[in-house]
């Protein structure tokens, strides 16, 4: 399902998960997997990153921490 130009999102099943996924992806390239495992109040985002320095990192944190940060610096940002 494509959300914008280039931005589409593709539902998941997993065996390790009881919920669906989605992941993100922009250019067929999958940035990012949304899941509410811990239920739809406690959402998490898992960034993937191909850039070596990250490899071994885990970057995963709760959507909603991840979405005020944005609407913050979108916020800060404007006002400059």
């Amino acid at each position: 399902m494509f959300v914008k130009k280039d931005f589409e999102l593709i539902f998941t099943d997993r065996l390790d998960c009881e919920h669906l996924l989605v992941q993100v992806r922009f250019k067929n390239i999958e940035l990012c997997e949304i899941s509410k495992e811990n239920g739809n109040d406690h959402m998490e985002i898992e960034m993937f990153c191909n850039d070596p320095l990250y490899n071994e990192l885990n970057i995963k944190f709760p959507l909603d921490d991840f979405l005020e940060a944005l609407r913050v610096a979108k916020a800060k940002l404007m006002a400059l």
